[in-house]
This record gives C-alpha cells, sequence and structure tokens, in this order.
C-alpha cells in the first residue's frame, strides 16, 4: 500500500497517456486534445486506489450533497451538446472526487509515502525544469515516459518570454504549458509551507525553494503575483519573534519576482483573454439556465470566427466563466454557495484558506484547474489531504 501511494504521489505532475480520437474529438478537420478522451498512466493508479478504498468511496458520495450535484448534472446531460464529452467529463469529476475521499481517509496513515512522493517529484521536475531553461529545449528520453512533449525555442506556438532582448524559452517540465506547471507547484508550495507535520527543515525548505524555482522559470506572471501575494500575508500573519526574519521572507521573493515579472511574453495574450471572456458571455446568454453541457464548451466556441493567422481555439481563461458556459446559472449559484461555506467554515485553517484562494485567484485568468489532468487531480489530492 505505501509504495502505491508513493508513486501515484510521485507520478502526479505527469501526463503520460494515450488519445483516443473519435468524430467529436475534431473541430474543422482538426484534431483536439481538449475532446479527447484520454487514459492517463495516473488513471491506472486512481483507479487501483478506488479498488483498495471501495469502501471510503462509496459511502462518500452517498451523501446528500452529491444527489442534489448528481441531479443537477444529469439535468445539465441532457441539454448537453455532445453527450459523449459531457460524460467523460462527468468521469474525471467522479475521479477527483474519489481522490478527495480516499486521501481525507487515508493521508494520516500514509503521510510519509505521500509526503515523499510529493518531495521526490518536486527535486526530479527542478532539474527538467532547470535544464529546459538552459538548453531551451525539451530532453526527451526517459523524460518522454513522465510526459514531456518534444519542443524547441523554435516550435511554432511555444510559450517564450524576452528577458533584456534575449529570446527565453518558458519551463515546461512535464506539463502541456507553463502556466499550468506554475499553478500546479503553487499549490505543492502553500501545503509545503503551511503545513506543520513536516518536521524535517532542511527537507522541507529545500522543497519550497525548488518550488519557488520552478514557478519563476515558468515566467507565469499570473501565478508569479498569486505567489507573492499569499507568501506576504502568510508571513505576515504568522507569529515570529524575529521581524527581521520575516521582512527577509517576504522581501527576498518580491526582489527575485521582480526580475521575471519585468520579462515580456506573449503580446497578444491580453487581447485573446478579452475575446474569449467576450465569446464565453456571449455563450451564456444563450444557454444560461441549462449551459451547452460539461466538456462542450469548445463545440460552441467553434462557431465563432477565428481572429488571429493561426487555429486558435482554446477554453475561456477564466474558471467561472468557463463552468457556467458548459453548466448553467444554477449549478453555478450550486458552486457558489459551496464555496462560500468552505471558505467560512476553514476561514481560520491557514492551510485550506491559502490552497483555495490561489486557486480563485490563479483561476480569474486561466483554465487548468478544471480541464487539465494534472491540475484537476491535484485538487482532489490536495483538498482531501488539508481536510483530513
Amino acid at each position: 500500500m505505501y509504495i502505491i501511494y508513493f508513486l501515484f504521489s510521485f507520478l502526479l505532475p505527469t501526463q503520460l497517456g494515450k488519445h483516443f480520437f473519435f468524430d467529436f474529438s475534431y473541430l474543422g478537420g482538426v484534431r483536439i486534445d481538449y475532446l479527447a478522451p484520454t487514459l492517463y498512466l495516473t488513471d491506472i493508479l486512481t483507479f487501483l486506489l478506488i479498488l483498495l478504498n471501495f469502501k471510503t468511496v462509496f459511502f462518500f458520495f452517498r451523501k446528500k450533497i452529491f444527489l442534489w450535484f448528481l441531479i443537477l448534472l444529469f439535468i445539465n446531460a441532457i441539454f448537453a451538446w455532445s453527450k459523449p464529452l459531457f460524460f467523460y467529463r462527468l468521469i474525471r469529476i467522479i475521479e477527483v472526487l474519489a481522490l478527495f475521499a480516499i486521501f481525507k481517509k487515508q493521508f494520516p496513515r500514509y503521510k510519509n509515502a505521500i509526503i515523499g512522493g510529493f518531495m521526490f517529484f518536486v527535486f526530479v521536475q527542478s532539474i527538467l525544469v532547470v535544464t529546459q531553461f538552459i538548453t531551451r529545449h525539451s530532453l526527451q528520453g526517459i523524460w518522454y515516459f513522465l510526459g514531456e512533449r518534444y519542443f524547441t525555442l523554435s516550435t511554432p506556438g511555444i510559450a517564450k518570454a524576452s528577458l533584456q532582448g534575449n529570446e527565453i524559452l518558458r519551463a515546461y517540465g512535464t506539463f502541456s504549458h507553463p502556466n499550468s506547471l506554475a499553478g500546479f507547484f503553487l499549490l505543492i508550495y502553500l501545503f509545503f509551507l503551511t503545513n506543520k507535520s513536516i518536521t524535517n527543515a532542511l527537507l522541507k525548505y529545500l522543497t519550497l525553494a525548488l518550488c519557488s524555482l520552478i514557478i519563476f522559470l515558468s515566467f507565469s506572471k499570473n501565478v508569479i503575483l498569486v505567489f507573492l501575494f499569499l507568501n506576504t500575508w502568510y508571513f505576515f500573519k504568522e507569529k515570529q519573534s524575529c521581524r527581521v526574519c520575516t521582512l527577509a521572507k517576504i522581501l527576498s521573493p518580491l526582489f527575485l519576482a521582480l526580475v521575471f515579472l519585468s520579462a515580456q511574453t506573449d503580446p497578444l495574450s491580453f487581447q485573446k483573454r478579452i475575446t474569449l471572456m467576450i465569446q464565453s458571455l456571449t455563450i451564456i446568454s444563450q444557454h444560461i439556465l441549462t449551459g451547452v453541457g460539461l466538456g462542450n464548451y469548445l463545440l460552441a466556441q467553434y462557431a465563432f470566427p477565428i481572429k488571429y493567422s493561426y487555429f486558435f481555439l482554446q477554453p475561456v481563461h477564466n474558471i467561472y466563466l468557463l463552468f457556467v458556459t458548459e453548466t448553467g446559472i444554477i449549478m453555478g449559484v450550486f458552486i457558489f454557495v459551496l464555496t462560500f461555506l468552505l471558505l467560512k467554515k476553514y476561514r481560520r485553517n491557514m492551510g485550506v484558506l491559502l490552497i483555495l484562494l490561489a486557486v480563485l485567484l490563479t483561476g480569474l485568468s486561466d483554465h487548468y484547474w478544471l480541464t487539465l489532468q494534472q491540475n484537476t487531480l491535484l485538487l482532489g489530492v490536495l483538498f482531501g489531504i488539508i481536510m483530513s
């Protein structure tokens, strides 16, 4: 059992998987990964964990709140543009909730295996990220089996930055985009920062330092700003006798972050996000009660003309708009109330509060918490752990 929890925790940031492209996975003759059902290595490990914890998962889903949740979702299914995409996304939601139940129950028992897996993958990921940054291309080899995709600085559409006239490859790690990488390790950073049960100070602070390095090398401005805000808030709230030490913990990452924030990234990034938000609001106005169906956002967005010289089709970079577009305003209000009650209940728990705020703030300008494998599974795992 220990090895399974360790392996799952270690492999959580990987994206090794097999895509299955069906008729509904194509738009305009172009294969869309977001619309392709995918079997990941982490799915196989999740299935194994569910089998080993079947009673825990079964009793968790018997709660009344999930009955209402499923009722609202099946109403959404009736109006879904593509039923296969709806049920594929529903399976993903059930997977995340099952992981929440499992890690909430089992973390106290398998804490060392889980935290050890986290620490190990932070160390491994930091090696990959730094090497990608220095060499300005992917490494492949064994890294391919952890989900690293092939790319170089000249790959079309690759995420780049410019610093003092030098073109830089934003680090991808084993993720599909640097923003997804940064958001993932922001949550891991906050988990280690607020977890008082990690007694080995050297390993804890080494993990925090490596997570910070990964976040900075992603050049994800949104995540870096949220990182600075939550880091500052935490150290101001934390009672310490050494005020100079507290000030150093706040100012050191601030000065370092200013270097990375000064880099120029995609000049059309803001324009693209605004365009997607306007399109999303238009779709919401047309399907305000029922939405277009879980996982069906891109089908609705495809009706809008593409303004760019290349095929630009992505989910709206805002988890609130994306969720309401797909599920409708009724489900949106339902989830809003649950989130509010969660904030109210755990307002004095710094671990839950910071991680929840990190998701809510970074979700204002990106979509990976709802769409990408590593990030969605991490939500179930971490919230299960910090509420255990």
